[in-house]
């Protein structure tokens, strides 16, 4: 059976053969007009591609052949080589075309010298050569950033404080160590001020001084002179005090003693005097209340207690208040104020502008009254704000916050904590199903335990009242099992898989995904802006249970139409066998990207049920108008594509459906087409027909 490269003539072709007579020819490309590089520069222009196992320039004048480690990275390389502005590479996959074999026999030989190529062997010869102008690569997608909503960031301003607050800024989840183990609670350095007390001690050790038990004081100086010193001493252990609260001058005498303190010093810490430079007067523990109104407090929880969720924003970040009565009381009470006090308050914006840190009022929209928002961000028409009294971040217009005539009012505590659920899993597995869960428990009073770390409630348990740990049952939700590499009953077919309806309407921003059908039938494969978050947490999830399986020794052969796992450039794609052939690199249709590539079985995986299952929100549409240009003679290059219709990019265009029958009279099919109108395009359109 005689064969020969595509593209090139029999002489060239030849010649490679010769050199490389045993290189699988599909991981090879075919280059032209590359007579201006050496072997050298040819490596280098195809090595940001993939690994480059070898490069020859053959007698033809400017074509030269490149092999890659592997079939998918040649395939990128001749997509990417052809996209290149300005250059004429012309490269294409050196693959193989069959001869009608013949059959001769020797004089002395009745035996055929060569076998009749069969059916079966041509279909799996052919495969590859039938889908090479069908087949393309997944895009990498650059996806936009995400604004989250739940993160600890965002109750913050960018000064790292927001105004009105007290210091443990509990709208904010904190790491201890963040909190103790950095200077920027002590005004003085530690260890400095340490040498200059132990100077001063001999300094002045005479018989105006001497050691009074356990700890060094001072005697015989005068008021002026003590002061000179600083001496003061820790609350906790009566020792030399060498760091102090700025705001009530309490002293401690190292980090571990000020962590200990904490929570009492908290009670009734308050800003000092500025006329007598000493903290203002400190109540008993049974009066402490705070000195100013223009913070928000809150009271601290009993280690063990019943809590109700108010509020999910992660698996593991949640708002809940206390179920004990008493606080349940409070705490109709104060939503119930807030509320009627939005009924007849002025909007900000006729005052003044939102001022980050401010608390104003807003409409709850769950609940649909007014509440209580502490400002996180401002922007020219909305702002990001946070339901002090529900625990919701929203984003909310600032021609809709409210102003709070009542100061007091305004600085109501707080009866919501922010806690964080410990030994949560970081899969980016099933999250959504563990949030539907913790969201059906919000009514449920839940036995929680947890740890204080810097007045932080974190290390948390939470059971339900029939004992089962919610914890654990978080976890069990997210993981996903992985399955063995063998054919069972339980599998997905594409068919049966839910397709969305595109949104219909004008002004829609997309993202082109795929445009290798653009020549054939002005088709394009495309995504809404709304939904790529969704396809990025489902690209997360299938990247987190593609690492599970990586290392599976057994091949997975699906059935044609089925749903499986399959790794391309090194990333993980849902995929639908599209057509199975003997080579063992079957047809695979990426659903979520509508690219066509071919995929070793050594790449496949059973995909399980949870991810296969996940509706497909791609969909195919034609451009409006492209046909009719084409007939006309407009050129389809790589110019034309990049600046009208790019890839990765999002764009403005116009969604419509039509709907026509299809078929013969008695036997007709309706089918419904979506029609995308990009208005860059248009307007390229309408200026070539005046031009005309």
């Amino acid at each position: 059976m005689a064969t020969q490269l595509a593209g090139v003539d029999d002489e060239t072709a030849e010649s490679w053969r010769l050199v490389h007579p045993e290189v699988d020819q599909t991981k090879k490309i075919v280059l032209h007009n590359v007579a201006d590089l050496t072997v050298s520069g040819i490596r280098r222009l195809c090595s940001s591609y993939g690994t480059v196992v070898d490069a020859y320039k053959t007698n033809k004048a400017g074509l030269a052949f490149v092999e890659f480690s592997n079939e998918t990275e040649a395939a990128l390389a001749v997509k990417q080589l052809n996209m290149k502005l300005g250059f004429n590479y012309n490269a294409d996959l050196a693959m193989p075309k069959e001869t009608l074999p013949t059959i001769t026999t020797d004089a002395t030989n009745d035996e055929a010298k060569d076998v009749p190529l069969t059916d079966e062997s041509w279909e799996r010869t052919s495969l590859k050569r039938r889908f090479n102008l069908g087949f393309s690569l997944p895009l990498l997608i650059n996806f936009p950033a995400q604004e989250s909503l739940a993160t600890s960031a965002h109750y913050r301003a960018t000064d790292g404080c927001l105004k009105r607050t007290d210091p443990e800024l509990f709208f904010r989840i904190y790491n201890v160590q963040e909190l103790f183990d950095t200077p920027k609670l002590m005004l003085y350095d530690p260890e400095e001020l340490q040498k200059r007390n132990k100077a001063s001690e001999k300094k002045y050790s005479d018989e105006r001084n001497h050691f009074d038990g356990e700890f060094f004081t001072y005697r015989g100086l005068t008021e002026e002179e003590r002061a000179h010193f600083e001496i003061k001493y820790c609350v906790v252990c009566k020792g030399l005090g060498f760091s102090y609260c700025k705001d009530c001058g309490t002293h401690y005498c190292c980090i571990e003693h000020q962590r200990q303190h904490l929570e009492e010093h908290n009670r009734y810490c308050s800003p000092i005097d500025p006329a007598g430079d000493t903290p203002t007067e400190i109540k008993s523990d049974t009066e402490a209340q705070p000195a100013a109104t223009n913070v928000l407090k809150r009271d601290p929880l009993p280690a063990k207690v019943e809590v109700i969720i108010t509020a999910v924003l992660t698996p593991d970040r949640i708002y809940v208040r206390s179920a004990e009565k008493s606080a349940i009381e409070q705490y109709v009470e104060t939503i119930g104020e807030f509320a009627a006090a939005g009924l007849n308050a002025a909007p900000v914006v006729k005052s003044k502008a939102p001022t980050v840190g401010d608390i104003y009022l807003a409409m709850y929209e769950p609940l649909g009254v007014y509440g209580r928002v502490l400002v996180a961000d401002v922007n020219a028409k909305r702002s990001k704000c946070v339901f002090i009294d529900y625990g919701m971040v929203a984003f909310v217009s600032n021609d809709a916050l409210l102003l709070i005539d009542d100061p007091v009012l305004a600085h109501r505590k707080v009866l919501l904590y922010k806690v964080c659920l410990t030994d949560i899993t970081d899969e980016q597995g099933e999250r959504e199903k563990a949030v539907q869960y913790l969201l059906n428990l919000k009514d449920r009073p839940l036995r929680m335990h947890y740890r204080l770390e810097g007045n932080n409630i974190v290390n948390v348990q939470l059971q339900t009242p029939e004992g089962e740990s919610v914890n654990d049952m978080i976890n069990k939700l997210i993981k996903i099992i992985p399955l063995k590499n063998i054919r069972s009953d339980s599998y997905v077919m594409y068919k049966d898989l839910t397709q969305s309806v595109p949104a219909v309407g004008k002004n829609k921003q997309i993202m082109i995904l795929n445009r290798t059908t653009i020549l054939l039938d002005s088709r394009i494969t495309w995504i809404s802006l709304e939904d790529l978050p969704y396809l990025k947490n489902l690209q997360s999830m299938l990247e987190c249970y593609g690492k599970k399986v990586a290392e599976f020794e057994h091949s997975y052969l699906p059935r044609e139409g089925e749903m499986c796992l399959v790794e391309c450039l090194k990333h993980w794609y849902r995929g639908v066998c599209y057509e199975t052939a003997g080579d063992g690199k079957p047809a695979i249709f990426l659903c979520d990207y509508g690219s066509m590539t071919l995929v070793d079985l050594s790449n496949i995986r059973k995909i399980p049920i949870q991810l296969a299952t996940k509706a497909v929100r791609t969909h195919d549409g034609t451009v409006a108008n492209l046909d009719e240009a084409k007939a006309e003679g407009l050129t389809l290059d790589t110019m034309f594509l990049d600046i009208y219709l790019p890839e990765n990019e999002l764009v403005t265009v116009d969604v419509s459906q039509t709907t026509f029958e299809e078929g013969l009279p008695g036997t007709q099919v309706k089918e419904t087409y979506t029609l995308i109108n990009l208005h860059e395009l248009d307007i390229f359109f309408n200026s070539r027909n005046v031009t005309l």
